[in-house]
């Protein structure tokens, strides 16, 4: 295969050498690895040089001048790439991190359901809110309060008309023998003893009944026993009567009660023993019928014989006021405070050997923020150094990182906008992080959530390498800094590496859930290893903190789903998702240039299956190239018989036109493309590759009917009016596009003459020529990339062009002669 060493064939024009020329593929030099742009032209004396490659005077005094020393040439970088501006950058987001992660503490390391394999042992006087003593005093509230009732003293004003009643009949028949059957089973009553069902034998009715009549001798003794009764069960009117309490101790107080009077409200309620409102056995009655009975009454026979007949006919005159007693209740356990434990220093909190529960760990978390009060007020010289110490840290760790990414990755933020967002994610994680870290009620590392979004983000903007260089930082403020364990950082770094390798290329949105799947399992595998080494046991606790560390590792995966088209839309990016539906032919820009130039759409699509397999050769974005191809000659819309290859038989008609008008109307293409994309909202990185397809490329076929023109000196002519405007090649996709399209429109032109060796000549030519041309200095190709490039778009090429069987009664055809004007002319 013909190499880009050797000096290409003659062609009217001697060309200098140019060391960024491709080696040969035995040369063991490393420089094949360095990038084309830091290659430095060699000016050899005595050859002739083109217009193009002379140089002005201060151009050859540089190539000898000394080379700068180091301090020189690293603030000369930091004025051209934005350095400083990083570098500010850097420093202000390790600044808010150490102030989110409170870097001026030392942070609280423990977490549920560690192990604790020492006693802690309390360093700090403090006080604690007691859950359990604060539900003892409620559960004692709820004890000793007093039930409230409502009395209702109808039942006590009737039974004692009925004793009233009763007696005045007995005194009106006066004796025995006149009373009536009903009488004397009513005066029974008055005989038989409480707890006994008949009178008992030693009793006669008939005396007993003459002894009761002698004390009403006259209407006044009558008058006088009716008023003392009413005494008597007034008291009951006051307090009421009850048979028992339908609640237990353990429900209120059994000893009180609060009674009311029915017609009024619970605020009116009185407080009184159990004991003096509960029937039960009489004593109570039999006292009060001792007291206020007429002197002449009160002797143990009338007392006994009154006290027969009112006690079995007394009911409950008290109803509890359910509602009443509730708000009373609720009033009482509201007015609980919190109870305070005090806990002393040498005070054990937690013994050897035990796994932290809830209780323990509030209890830890409480001496801790004890702890910090005091070194707030007394330590402030230390907190600012630990505060400051953390920045450096983390100002270290940044530029550290950013180092190795500038030398290892090309794809990554170019631009001070650009990483200013990318540290605010970061800012904006570590915030989230500390955050559900401060509400952790388990074990699993709630961390992964956001951790996992933001690695998501990185990969889809950028590349996994980015993102995995940015998370392992991330993860060690937030393990370290925020008072995780290893086991923490062993997980957040496995299960974000898992997730960032398998985003190389995002074609569907269900991937985002197949990659969280898979990462979810390793973040379960390694929650039940890393427990296990740190000696908690394999229960179902620990299970379900792997199961929870599954769960958030997924749920970040189906946010991200949902996210991904704010996320493209706002950052601009462009996924392959995003290229699939961009490619599609349906396009309205697509559909308008296969109507109005279908020859340029054709070699459009033959540029775009041409591109895609030279960028997946070298690792590029092989659709991003492909989907670059199909618009990159969009701007033909505007003018398409201006270009060769949709004139057919009709005159060209840069035959009477002067070679710089010509020039201006092909390098148009670039600028109306430009325009047609942006005014259908194409992403950026298409414009860009509409944009840079040609560079700063000369039109060397004007550029060379301009200088022969008889009329017009070589010397007159300037280079710069022939080339387009550029810029040159800024990606290696760009560049892929630039070599793709020259080489299929030299190649197509050549038609059937097209050989494979004329091809494999041809497109080394052309990459030599760009290449010398200085098209690929900022698009970051290597040489070794560059020629497994020129190899790829050979094998395409050449495959494009496959011949067939001839058929039986074939005859060829004489091609039609057309106009003067190659192709590649419009492509160089």
């Amino acid at each position: 295969m013909t190499n880009l060493l050797q000096p290409p064939p003659p062609n009217g024009t001697s060309t200098a050498p140019h060391s960024g020329s491709l080696p040969d593929n035995q040369n063991g030099n490393n420089n094949q690895q360095s990038s084309i742009g830091s290659q430095t032209t060699q000016i050899q004396t005595g050859t002739p040089t083109t217009i193009s490659q002379r140089k002005n005077r201060s151009e050859r005094v540089a190539l000898h001048m000394a080379p700068q020393g180091y301090f020189a040439k690293t603030l000369a970088n930091m004025r051209q790439e934005h350095y400083g501006l990083f570098l500010l950058i850097m420093l202000f987001t390790s600044l808010v991190i150490s102030a989110i992660v409170g870097a001026w503490d030392p942070p609280f390391t423990y977490r549920l359901h560690d192990i604790v394999h020492r006693a802690i042992v309390c360093n700090t006087a403090f006080k604690v809110k007691s859950s359990s003593a604060k539900e003892y005093e409620i559960e004692r509230v709820r004890k000793n309060t007093i039930h409230i009732f409502s009395n209702d003293t109808e039942p006590l004003d009737n039974l004692r008309e009925t004793l009233w009643s009763t007696i005045s009949s007995f005194v009106n028949a006066r004796t025995y023998d006149r009373l009536t059957e009903k009488e004397r089973d009513t005066w029974n009553l008055f005989l038989i003893p409480r707890g006994q069902q008949q009178i008992p034998p030693d009793v006669n009715p008939e005396q007993a009944f003459t002894t009761f009549i002698s004390h009403f001798k006259d209407q006044k003794m009558i008058d006088l026993l009716n008023d003392q009764l009413l005494i008597v069960f007034s008291n009951y009117g006051i307090h009421g009567l009850i048979t028992s309490l339908d609640f237990s101790a353990n429900e209120g107080n059994v000893e009180k009660i609060l009674v009311y009077p029915k017609r009024k409200s619970p605020k009116d309620a009185i407080e009184f023993k159990l004991r003096e409102v509960q029937i039960s056995d009489g004593s109570s009655l039999r006292e009060l019928l001792q007291k206020y009975l007429p002197k002449e009454m009160r002797n143990d026979t009338f007392v006994n014989q009154i006290f027969n007949w009112i006690y079995p006919q007394l009911r409950s005159t008290l109803t509890e006021d359910k509602n009443a007693t509730a708000l009373s209740v609720k009033e009482k356990v509201k007015a609980v405070g919190d109870i305070y434990v005090d806990y002393a220093p040498g005070r054990i909190l937690v013994e050897s050997r035990s796994t932290l529960d809830l209780d323990s760990l509030k209890l830890l978390r409480a001496e801790y923020e004890a702890a910090m009060k005091n070194r707030a007020s007394n330590n402030r010289l230390r907190r600012v150094v630990r505060y400051s110490s953390l920045v450096v840290t983390n100002m270290i760790l940044f530029v550290v990182s950013w180092g190795f990414l500038r030398k290892r990755e090309r794809r990554r933020p170019q631009t001070p906008q650009s990483f200013l967002l990318m540290m605010s994610l970061i800012v904006l994680t570590v915030a989230a992080s500390r955050l559900l870290h401060g509400g952790t009620l388990t074990n699993a590392e709630w961390e992964l959530l956001p951790v996992l979004i933001f690695v998501m983000t990185v990969s889809i903007m950028y590349s996994w390498e980015l993102a995995v260089v940015f998370s392992f930082v991330m993860v060690l403020i937030i393990s370290f800094g925020g008072g995780g364990s290893i086991g923490t950082l062993i997980v957040l770094f496995s299960v974000s590496v898992a997730t960032a390798i398998q985003l190389g290329r995002l074609r569907s949105r269900n991937k985002l859930l197949l990659v969280a799947f898979n990462a979810g399992l390793v973040a379960f595998v390694l929650t039940i290893a890393v427990g296990l080494f740190a000696g908690r046991e394999l229960a179902v606790v620990l299970f379900f903190d792997a199961l929870t560390n599954w769960v958030w590792t997924f749920l970040a995966g189906l946010l991200m789903t949902g996210l991904l088209p704010f996320v493209e839309g706002y950052f601009g990016i462009l996924t392959d998702m995003s290229l699939l539906e961009l490619g599609s032919v349906s396009h309205p820009l697509l559909q308008s240039l296969n109507r109005l130039a279908p020859a340029t759409y054709g070699h459009s699509m033959q540029v775009g299956t041409i591109a895609e397999t030279a960028a997946d050769a070298i690792g590029s974005r092989g659709l991003l190239t492909r989907v670059g191809a199909y618009f990159h000659d969009i701007g033909k819309i505007m003018k398409p018989e201006y270009y060769t290859e949709n004139q057919g038989e009709k005159e060209n008609i840069h035959d009477k036109l002067e070679p710089q008008v010509s020039t201006i109307v092909v390098v148009a293409h670039v600028k109306d493309g430009v325009d047609l994309a942006r005014q259908h909202r194409l992403p950026k990185p298409l414009i860009d590759l509409i944009e840079q397809h040609h560079g700063t490329s000369l039109v060397s076929f004007f550029f060379g009917r301009a200088k022969n023109k008889d009329d017009q000196p070589t010397q007159q002519v300037d280079e710069s009016t022939f080339r387009y405007p550029g810029p040159k090649p800024q990606t290696k996709e760009a560049a892929i596009l630039m070599i793709a399209d020259a080489c299929e429109s030299a190649c197509r032109s050549m038609g059937t003459t097209a050989t494979p060796g004329k091809v494999e000549n041809k497109v080394h030519v052309i990459i030599k020529q760009k290449l010398d041309d200085g098209q690929f200095d900022d698009s970051g190709l290597t040489l070794r990339e560059l020629k497994t490039i020129e190899n790829s778009v050979i094998k395409s090429i050449i495959a494009a062009n496959h011949g067939r069987i001839r058929y039986p009664g074939q005859v060829d055809e004489e091609a039609p002669k057309t106009s003067v004007v190659p192709e590649i002319v419009l492509h160089a």
